[in-house]
């Protein structure tokens, strides 16, 4: 087996990375939509490939973050399932903590999916890695899942003295700087653990950059947000992400009270909303994915009465780098 840097102009090594990764997601999560050729083809992250003869069949990618915390690193690792437990792993991991030397970060950051007690099986061989070297669990998100009806009729009916404002994609110039806002909000509400994590700052051009970046991806996304009438203000936001090619399968993404207006159900509101908005343009949508914090328990509340059910758990694990 060899490792090596991928080179982004490899046809070949793109599109057997991306066969990797196929394969990975329907061993370790056969209930996700296919991962996307396009979004994958897309990708513009570092990685370095394991290869055994002309066949990928591990892969490290990562992430470098310029702006916020310089000490971490975020990092994807993925292993074909026909060849696990023979140190691949290992080997991609010893190479990734050679390339954060270099790059002086000090903090590695991984995800890896685990099974709930009484929930679907899953193989959890990365999550016993971790734990077994004495890895310490930073976070865990509760990633459940809501099957759709058919929509309701009718329009949503706003709380009193606000009003709804909903698109696609983009949103709209006159109300950016609030979303950034919201944004911004997120980053600091967001429940994180143990995991060391610094605020993500967003304005208007971070806003552009986020959606410019999503759309060269192939992905699209429907948003609602709640409008305070007395003061115009973009007070509430939620938004649904289809990143795949499957039309049936859609994200939950943010979704963000300002805390002046919270206690009027203005969460429940918008997201109840924007279902029926994304199925009025998508009809084919049937499932909803949703991960939050587990001791978010007023979101994780919010889902459950939209009809959410827990599926299985993402346990983050913040690696430090060891030194030579």
């Amino acid at each position: 087996m060899t490792i090596r840097q991928l080179d982004p102009e490899d046809a070949v090594a793109m599109g057997q990375w991306y066969e990797l990764a196929v394969a990975v997601t329907q061993y370790d999560v056969p209930d996700f939509p296919t991962p996307s050729r396009q979004e994958h083809l897309a990708r513009e992250d570092p990685a370095l490939l394991a290869w055994d003869g002309d066949r990928v069949v591990g892969a490290a990618s990562y992430q470098l973050p310029q702006s916020e915390n310089l000490r971490l690193m975020y990092l994807d690792l993925i292993v074909h399932p026909q060849y696990r437990r023979q140190g691949i792993g290992t080997r991609l991991l010893e190479e990734v903590y050679a390339v954060a030397r270099q790059h002086e970060r000090s903090l590695i950051e991984v995800e890896t999916v685990r099974a709930l007690p009484g929930g679907v099986a899953r193989d959890e061989a990365g999550y016993r890695y971790l734990t077994n070297r004495s890895h310490q669990l930073g976070a865990t998100s509760i990633r459940s899942r809501c099957q759709l009806a058919d929509p309701p009729e009718g329009e949503a009916t706003p709380a009193d003295g606000y009003s709804l404002v909903q698109w696609r994609d983009v949103a709209p110039d006159e109300i950016v700087d609030d979303v950034a806002a919201l944004q911004s909000r997120l980053m600091v509400d967001s429940p994180t653990g143990e995991l060391a994590v610094e605020q993500r700052v967003y304005d208007a051009a971070r806003v552009r950059r986020q959606e410019a970046d999503e759309l060269r991806r192939g992905y699209r996304s429907y948003s609602t947000a709640a409008r305070h009438d007395a003061t115009g203000q973009i007070v509430a936001r939620t938004k649904l992400a289809f990143e795949s090619d499957d039309d049936t399968h859609a994200r939950q993404r943010i979704t963000i009270v300002e805390p002046a207006h919270r206690g009027r159900r203005l969460g429940l509101l918008v997201k109840s909303a924007n279902h029926a908005y994304t199925q009025a343009n998508e009809p084919t949508l049937r499932f909803i994915d949703a991960w939050n914090a587990e001791d978010n328990t007023h979101m994780r509340a919010v889902n459950a009465a939209l009809g959410f059910q827990p599926v299985d758990a993402w346990s983050v694990f913040q690696l430090p780098v060891p030194p030579l």
